[in-house]
């Protein structure tokens, strides 16, 4: 490769440019020799690169600069406008002539906000005088600024960041008058200084034209309203003259013709100068030249190379540009300079074209010149282009788009409307070499939309342009090959020196001479420009076929012979032509693939293809010699590559994969038609000729040797576009015979291709087909009898290899073209529906195929029985769509089928869907998936064609009614909510028929939908709920038909009145459970536990029976309708009944007497509760105002037992009510009774009065009906209970209980009775009436007491007596407290023998054992004020043991009487003696923390497990001291140990996933369980803390159990993103008691109370996990957590022990001083973590006190304590270490107080000094472990150790040697 910055040129090359410069210079050329490095001669010595160097160098010659022209001032200043304008206004304007873009937008933007929108806007009339007079010098002043606006306004506009902005503000300057005024004049009279008209007037016209183009020609609009080209006087004398005021106000251009023109040529061969005349600068006065771009490093300048002298040098660039953009990017330099010369294109082609509108034809000379100047067309260039030989600037275009095509837009304007400025011969020549020159070099697409019609102007215009270019470049090729000639053909030396610097200019031209004509009198046969053209259309083309293929005509149009010969044979320049184009797509260079609406790249090289190859032929054949020529063009060109090739090989592909196939694909054997066509009009033998080509080549492609390259597919869509492309009689008759031989073919190539040779069978198939549609009159009919003897033949490879539609279509279009053929072609296809040869899948896709086609002939009647029949299996079998499809086919063509297979066919249909049905409402194994959708869609599809035949079929009309169900019924399963197949097309339009038919019929077929839905709802087995068989009926609808009220549905859908009560009686008379009395005492009495005899078959899925099934649907209706309950009260009698048993059944689980099962929905039985107590709300309202009478009318009714015609709603309730409860005696009835009538009253407003009449009535029936007497007495008491009415009822009722007999039978007949009725008069517990007078109620309690005490000669007293006659004392109780007497004693032993050994387990005695708990509690707050009754009550803690063990009793609450005996315990609790609590069983009492579920439970066990364990570790300590005294002697050692209950509670924490979800009390339980281990470190001595913390220890509960729960609770993690506020609480203390948790977020203030019991209780325990945590923000979030919120608490607990009277005391004795110095713990909590915290003891000795310190850091106890050594005074260093080391270890490992530390070391000083040796083991002469002196003594070496020191040593060492001397002990 050459050196850099070396030329690659040839010596020759060089010689030519010197003597090229001796030319310039005035020299003459043979002896003109360069000064220095010059080459040699040849023969001459070189010299070498010493000498060269050594050769004087000869300075480059720079003339001196001009002087530089004086600048424009800014007017701001020069007209000293910036005195007079406005401040605000002047700091706007200086921004306009600012640098920085930035800038001077701000100052256009407030340019336009701040002064010009107000003057453009329309002057208001409302406005005030001063805002008028502000409007009014604002203009003046804007108007005083116009000059400095001008001054600016062309840089403005040539800027691309300001452009926009700037043409609108110029426009809103020009709308206000007095602006325009001044701008106009201005410009017009030339006004400005300088060039400044000039750059205004160019500026404003390009930027209009720009912002025309960009922005919807606001600113063009603004520069045409401005300007004008005549003068006013210029007017003709017809032209209207009434725009001429206007006009004297425009811009006359014809005046500035000349500063326009002036101003283009700059803008286009010298912007850089035209850019520093805009934006003033220092301007140099060196001659400016036109160049492209700045010179860069390498560049030759014009006039020679590097180093050599140039008289006269022409500078490529302006040194003021150079200098002034030398700190530009180069690239901002290009993009400025191409801005430039795209707008004087622009403008240029503006002003051509606004002359010509005008009629100017006298362009100016200025102008003229401009286009005849070369270096204007060298915007044509889009290469480097070397123009040493010319004074021509360099490429305009060069890597500039725009330029070339704003040139080639110039060029058509030229050529268009001035083409005489264009004719002169050099000119021509100059714009040929131009345009031919370039043009074919141009690859870019956006130049080509409009260089492609200039070029097309320019050649059509001048063909002679190639002759003047081929003769230029042949005078110009003799020229070079005579100077090459005489040159010297020395090679270069690779060694040259710097200063030889070479060129890639082009050759020279030489001078002309008598030879050039000689040289232009020789024939042209070649042009490089045609050479050009010729590489052109094989590789540019291709790019942009849509743009350049068409201009080719035009251009092969204009080519002379001497280029392109035609004759007298094919010449090897058309050969070379058609090479070239033909080029791209023997390299694939087009595409055949399109978008919609257009053409492809291929199509549109064919459509050209076509028409040069067309016009050569007509061309061709005009001449004398041509024949030979226009048929090589027909057979070659048209007939093998264009048909061929073009047509047969890449036709059709133009709309791609998913285009529709067809003829209208084929575009382009549409195009060879009309080209075929076009053809026969220059000659019929030629087209002859082509055509059988045509008709040969379509037989060869379709049946190839290579039957994957055949073209069957497409060839009728071929032949067929080929016959629409043109009306010529040649084409019709190609295409027919074509048509003809291809279909025989076809079926002569059948059975080969059947055999799986050739071409696809399916392909020829289609074939046929579609020509038997399209041509039948061209087939032949020994080709159609061909084709049926073929297929039948081979009927199962046709049914195989063939699609199902296709061999219909094949069999269909044999029948209708064939008529001798039609009982064969019957016979082939009843062959294909019954073989059994063919698979099942193929005949079901035939007959689908043959039933969906209109195939009248091929079927018989009877041809589909089979194919029916088994069609129904499969599908139902499968449930597939293929078979369905069939099967409905089949039923849609019955007169194929028979009757018996129709019957059979329906049969399986309805069999399977009435089966899916059952399954639907049973729930047994159903699936949406498994639905026979098949035989829905099939039974759906022949009843909406036989409608009324299914209706009156009772076997159709059950499939019809499943129908039914799925469109309805199945969306509305809870589990199928989702479903669509109800919407399916097929059942919703078979819906829609039947609600098409008459009412009769409709009705019918209601009729048997509500007989489906009732059965469904008393069905058990249905899974489905009765309110969605409810909720159906009512979203039935049969058309237009009335739907039925909700009355009427009632009557369809439930059995009759009578009926449904019974049903739900056989349950309500059934025995209750034996705890509900303690709910409502309206309920009997039951002693032992009924079980329920119900089976498991009678209850639904959710355990409904059918009893309840039917009160479901009851209350349903009910909902639906609220009037319903007014016409059938008796449906409001039902739901009452399952009211009552559900609050039961909610109550207590399984008590609703066998109406629902035990395991029955809570929710549901919920709903169901609400839901009656709205119907019962609505049934009161009808008698929401009801007189005195109405309820003395009511009271007489029912006492008459019957009923009055015009008897309301509520009597006709309470009436059937009273009527149960006197027949059957029942509970339940009478809880409704009593239900109603005491809502009746707060609804209605009843008073006292009313209330008296209902007691009379209630007390008249004491004897004949007591149940009913005591639903009344409930139900008025609440109004009648200070009414002395109600006063001598109580009264009366004691006198008759009185009057009972004490005998069995008198008290299970009367006194049971009558005391219930005397309890349900009883006032509530918190009233302040009086029941009974004392006397009396000693009366009534002697007598009743005395039952229990009577003879059991009659037999035993009923069970209830015990709990009737304690609910008695309760009532009586607080009556006869003051009175002592035996009836206290009574009643203490009621209370006992009622809780003695009672069990919450047997439900037969809670009712006892709540009532004596409830009598306990009354005894228990009538002690509290009655002394002397808390004096009687001598079995108090017998009687509270038995409240304890009850409670111990209390693991689970699952009903409402068990929690209401759990409350009252809990409220006991209180009251237990503290010593019976101490001997509570520890087990049972953590069996209630672990089991129960009752938060209350949990923390009242808690609060008892304290008590109990303090008393026990008291009680241990004892022992344990003991034990290790004994141990001493040799006694075994006690095993010291947690209990094993609550360690085993503790232990399933760690089975737990704390981060999962967890039910509240199993956290509650943990929680208090650890609260309870952590109580035995209280009050425990060292050896039981000891040994209770190496448990913990090693049972890794703490570190696997404890931690992560509290760190799980209190947000202490890895993340530590989220902590509990703990300091926010009391972290040291909880009351647990009065804990009552609703979620876990409630337990987390306990779990910070737990935490900080463990950080006080067990320090050293969680230090050492702390210490032990791999993760650092684990620990980090620790540390954290607990120096921010519990360490301040605990140091402040620390230092609040250390200052107590006591401690102080015990310390300060013989001269142990203590001073705290607080930091970090000074508060609770306000210092956290703010410093530490130390406590300084001194002892004094000999007046000499000796200091240690002990400090706590802020993260206290997490980080132990530091134990300073302040100060040490006569004791040995040994020694005074051991005291620090004990007194640290006592605080740090063993969970020490600062006080037990600091009394260590007290006692370790003051013994020391008493002369008591220490340890030699721990140095220390107290021990740590168990606070003794060293006692055992070696016997030899005489030390003295610590038992406890001993047992370490020995059991580490494994040996029983003395630590000093090793001798034995």
């Amino acid at each position: 490769m050459p050196k850099p910055n070396k030329s690659s040129a040839s010596a020759g090359t060089r010689k030519k440019n010197a003597r090229k410069a001796a030319r310039v210079t005035g020299e003459d050329p043979d002896e003109a020799q360069p000064k220095s490095g010059m080459k040699p001669q040849r023969g001459q010595k070189k010299l070498s690169k010493a000498q060269k160097k050594a050769l004087p160098k000869i300075k480059q010659y720079i003339p001196p600069p001009k002087p530089p022209a004086p600048p424009i001032p800014d007017p701001l200043d020069g007209l000293g406008l910036a005195r007079t304008l406005p401040a605000e206004l002047v700091v706007v304007l200086r921004r306009l002539g600012k640098k920085d873009d930035v800038t001077r937008r701000k100052g256009l933007e407030e340019l336009k906000e701040g002064w010009i929108n107000e003057l453009i806007t329309t002057k208001d009339l409302t406005e005030d005088q001063e805002m008028g007079l502000e409007r009014e010098l604002k203009e003046t002043a804007i108007l005083s600024a116009i000059p400095v606006w001008l001054h600016n306004l062309a840089s403005l506009l040539q800027s691309p960041f300001h452009r926009s902005s700037a043409i609108q503000l110029h426009s809103d300057l020009l709308s206000i008058p007095s602006l325009r005024t001044a701008i106009l004049e201005s410009l017009s009279l030339s006004l400005l200084p300088g060039t400044q008209s000039r750059d205004l007037l160019g500026s404003w016209m390009v930027a209009a034209l720009e912002e025309g183009r960009r922005a919807g020609g606001a600113g063009l609009r603004s520069w045409d309203n401005s300007v004008t080209w005549s003068t006013p006087t210029q007017k003709e004398e017809g032209e209207d003259t009434s725009s001429t005021s206007n006009d004297s106000e425009k811009i006359v251009l014809s005046q500035h013709l000349g500063d326009i023109v002036e101003y283009l040529t700059l803008s286009i061969l010298d912007p850089a100068n035209l850019h520093d005349n805009i934006h003033p600068a220092p301007v140099s006065s060196a001659p400016s030249t036109s160049s492209p771009a700045p010179n860069k490093k390498g560049q030759n300048i014009k006039g020679g190379g590097k180093g050599k002298s140039t008289p006269n040098p022409q500078p490529k660039q302006q040194i003021s540009a150079s200098t002034s953009t030398a700190a530009e990017d180069g690239e901002v330099v290009e993009e400025r300079l191409a801005r430039y010369r795209v707008g004087g294109l622009v403008g240029m082609n503006y002003l051509l074209q606004q002359l010509s509108k005008a009629d100017i034809k006298d362009l100016p000379a200025d102008l003229v010149n401009l286009i005849k100047n070369p270096g204007l067309w060298l915007a044509l260039s889009s290469e480097t282009i070397d123009n040493s030989d010319s004074d021509s600037p360099n490429g305009l275009g060069t890597a500039q788009p725009p330029i070339r095509r704003a040139a080639y837009s110039l060029l058509s304007t030229l050529v268009e409307n001035y083409p005489e400025h264009l004719e002169e011969k050099d000119t021509l020549r100059m714009l040929s070499d131009a345009v031919l020159g370039n043009c074919w070099l141009e690859t870019e697409g956006i130049v080509w939309e409009t260089a492609a019609m200039a070029i097309a102007k320019f050649i059509r215009k001048w063909p002679e342009c190639w002759t003047i270019t081929s003769e230029s470049q042949s005078r110009r090729g003799s020229a070079e090959e005579k100077t090459s000639a005489n040159g010297d053909e020395e090679e270069e030396d690779n060694d040259d020196d710097d200063d030889e610097s070479g060129s890639d200019e082009e050759e020279e031209r030489p001078e002309r001479s008598n030879q050039d004509d000689v040289s232009q009198s020789a024939p042209i046969t070649t042009s490089p420009y045609y050479a050009n053209f010729l590489e052109f259309i094989s590789t540019i083309c291709p790019t942009i076929p849509h743009l350049t293929y068409p201009l080719l005509l035009v251009v092969i149009s204009t080519l002379p012979t001497d280029l392109l010969p035609l004759v007298p044979s094919p010449t090897s320049q058309l050969q070379n032509l058609f090479s070239h184009i033909r080029a791209p797509v023997d390299s694939r260079l087009l595409s055949t693939h399109s978008l919609p609406g257009q053409q492809s790249a291929f199509q549109v090289f064919l459509q050209s293809m076509l028409d040069c190859t067309g016009y050569l032929i007509s061309k061709a054949w005009s001449t004398d010699d041509g024949g030979e020529t226009a048929s090589w063009l027909v057979n070659t060109q048209l007939g093998d590559k264009l048909w061929k090739e073009g047509v047969l090989e890449f036709g059709g592909r133009g709309g791609g994969r998913r285009a529709q196939k067809g003829a209208s694909q084929e575009i382009e054997a549409n195009a060879f038609g009309r080209s075929l066509g076009r053809l026969s009009t220059v000659d019929a033998g030629l087209a002859k000729e082509l055509s059988e080509i045509v008709k040969q080549s379509i037989l060869e492609g379709c049946f190839p040797e290579n039957p994957s390259s055949s073209i069957l597919s497409r060839s009728l869509s071929i032949l067929s576009a080929l016959k629409a492309s043109t009306d010529s009689e040649i084409v019709l008759q190609t295409t027919e015979q074509s048509i003809t031989s291809l279909l025989q073919r076809c079926v002569e190539a059948l059975p080969k291709s059947i055999a799986g040779d050739g071409v696809s069978f399916v392909t020829i198939v289609e074939t046929l087909i579609e020509g038997y549609k399209q041509y039948t009159r061209l087939v032949h009919d020994e080709t159609t009898n061909a084709l049926v003897q073929v297929v039948q033949d081979n009927p199962g490879v046709l049914s195989t290899a063939l699609p199902s539609d296709l061999l219909v279509s094949l069999l269909s279009v044999i029948q209708s073209n064939s008529s001798t053929n039609q009982e064969r072609i019957q016979q082939i296809t009843l062959s294909l529906l019954q073989s059994s040869e063919i698979d099942t899948s193929k005949r079901f896709l035939f007959a689908q195929s043959l039933l969906s086609a209109p195939t009248d002939g091929l079927l018989q009647p009877g041809s589909l029985d089979n194919l029916a029949t088994e069609s129904t299996q499969s599908a139902l079998a499968s449930n597939s769509p293929e078979p369905t499809s069939v099967t409905i086919s089949c039923l849609k063509a019955t007169q194929y089928l028979s009757r018996d297979a129709l019957d059979e066919v329906l049969a399986l249909v309805s069999t399977a869907i009435h089966d899916s049905t059952e399954k639907l409402i049973t729930g047994h194994e159903f699936s949406e998936n498994t639905l026979p959708i098949s035989a829905f869609k099939i039974f759906a599809t022949y009843a909406s064609e036989h409608l009324e035949e299914v209706i009156e079929s009772e076997i159709w009309i059950q499939s019809l009614i499943s129908i039914h169900h799925v469109i309805f019924l199945l969306p509305r399963v809870p589990d199928h909510i989702a479903s669509s197949f109800g919407k399916d097309e097929a059942l919703a339009q078979l819906w829609v028929k039947v609600g098409q038919l008459g009412d009769e019929k409709k009705q019918l077929v209601l009729h048997k939908i509500h007989q489906a839905l009732k059965e469904g709802i008393q069905r058990v087995e249905v899974e489905v709920d009765p309110i969605i068989f409810i909720d159906v009926a009512l979203a039935t609808n049969l058309g237009d038909l009335r739907a039925p009220s909700v009355i009427e549905l009632s009557k369809s859908l439930l059995p009759p009145i009578d009926e449904l009560i019974d049903e739900i009686i056989t349950h309500t008379n059934r025995p209750s459970h034996p705890s509900l009395p303690i709910i409502d005492p309206l309920v009997t009495y039951s002693s032992e536990a009924t079980p329920d005899i119900s089976l498991e078959s009678d209850f639904d899925l959710i355990g409904r029976s059918r009893a309840a099934r039917w009160a479901e649907a009851v209350v349903a209706l009910l909902r639906a309708d609220r009037q319903l309950v007014a016409s059938q009260p008796g449906l409001l009698q039902v739901a009452l009944a399952a009211y009552q048993l559900t609050q039961d059944t909610l109550a207590v689980p399984g008590s609703s007497r066998g109406l629902y099962a035990q395991s029955a929905s809570i929710v549901h039985l919920t709903d169901l509760v609400r839901e009656v107590e709205g119907a019962l709300s609505y049934a009161l309202s009808f008698v929401d105002e009801a007189p005195i009478s109405w309820h003395n009318d009511t009271i007489q009714m029912l006492k008459g037992g019957s009923l009055p015609e015009n008897a309301d709603l509520l009597q006709k309730l309470l009436s059937a009510l009273k009527n149960d409860i006197i027949d059957t005696g029942g509970d339940v009835s009478a809880r409704s009774f009593k239900d109603v009538l005491s809502r009746h009253f707060r609804q209605s407003g009843a008073g006292e009065a009313e209330a008296e009449i209902w007691l009379n009535f209630g007390m008249s029936l004491i004897d004949k009906a007591p149940q009913l007497a005591l639903a009344i007495i409930y139900a008025i008491k609440p109004l009648l209970l200070d009414h002395k009415s109600f006063a001598l009822a109580q009264n009366r009722l004691a006198n008759a209980l009185t009057s009972v007999k004490p005998n069995p039978s008198a008290v299970r007949m009367q006194g049971i009775p009558y005391i219930r009725l005397l309890i349900a008069s009883a006032p509530p517990a918190d009233a302040a009436s009086i029941f009974l007078p004392q006397q009396r109620a000693i009366f009534v309690l002697r007598h009743v007491n005395s039952w229990l005490t009577a003879d059991d000669d009659e037999g035993e007293m009923p069970e209830e007596v015990e709990y009737r006659i304690a609910e008695l004392e309760t009532a009586l109780a607080p009556v006869v407290q003051d009175l002592s007497g035996g009836h206290w004693d009574s009643i203490f032993d009621l209370v006992e023998s009622g809780l003695e050994d009672a069990l919450l387990e047997d439900i037969t005695t809670s009712c006892l054992t709540y009532q004596s708990l409830l009598l306990l509690q009354q005894i228990r707050d009538l002690c509290q004020t009655n002394k002397s009754l808390r004096a009687s009550w001598t079995a108090k803690d017998d009687h509270m043991k038995a409240v304890l063990n009850l409670f111990l009793q209390c693991r689970t609450a699952d009903s409402t009487p068990l929690l209401m005996i759990q409350t009252i315990v809990l409220d006991l609790l209180g009251d237990i003696p503290e010593h019976v609590m101490e001997n509570a069983s520890l087990g049972q009492l953590a069996d209630l923390i672990h089991l129960s579920t009752s938060s209350a439970v949990q923390c009242a066990s808690y609060r008892i497990l304290s008590k109990v364990i303090k008393h026990n570790t008291i009680a241990l300590v004892l022992e344990v001291e003991a034990s290790i005294a004994e141990a001493e002697e040799g006694h075994q050692h006690r095993t010291i140990e947690l209990p094993k209950e609550l360690v085993d509670i503790v232990g399933e924490g760690l089975k737990i996933d704390w981060m999962g979800e967890i039910e509240v009390y199993t956290v509650l339980g943990q929680l208090v369980a650890w609260l309870a281990i952590l109580d035995h470190f209280e009050d425990a001595s060292r050896t039981l803390r000891w040994a209770y913390l190496d448990q913990l220890n090693s049972s890794k509960l703490l570190t696997e159990g404890l931690l992560p729960m509290l760190f799980a609770m209190l947000g202490v993690s890895e993340m530590g993103a989220w902590n509990f506020p703990a300091s926010q609480y009391a972290v040291d203390e909880f009351y647990p008691e009065l804990l009552d948790p609703e979620e876990l977020a409630d337990l987390t203030p306990l779990a910070s109370y737990l935490f900080y019991r463990a950080l006080v209780t067990i320090p050293s325990a969680l230090r050492s996990y702390y210490e032990s945590i791999k993760s650092r923000q684990l620990s980090m979030s620790m540390l954290t957590f607990v120096a921010r919120h519990y360490s301040p608490v605990i140091i402040a607990h620390e230092f609040e022990a250390l200052r107590e009277p006591s401690a102080l005391k015990q310390l300060t004795e013989e001269g142990l001083n203590i001073r705290i110095a607080q930091g970090g713990g000074a508060t609770l909590a306000a210092s956290a973590g703010s410093g530490s915290s130390e406590a300084i003891a001194s002892y004094v000795v000999d007046e000499q006190p000796m200091e240690i310190g002990i400090r706590l850091p802020a993260e206290f106890p997490l980080k132990g304590v530091d134990v300073r050594d302040l100060r040490r005074v006569g004791v040995p260093e040994n020694k005074w270490r051991g005291w620090l080391m004990s007194t640290q270890q006592t605080i740090t490992s063993r969970n020490g107080l600062i006080l037990e530390a600091l009394t260590v070391f007290k006692k370790n000083v003051s013994l020391h000094f008493e002369g008591v040796v220490e340890c030699a083991i721990c140095y220390s002469i107290i021990s740590l472990t168990d606070r003794t002196l060293p006692t055992k003594p070696c016997r030899t070496c005489k030390n003295r150790f610590h038992a406890s020191c001993l047992f370490k040593w020995f059991n580490s060492s494994h040996s029983s040697s003395c630590p000093l001397c090793r001798s034995l002990f």
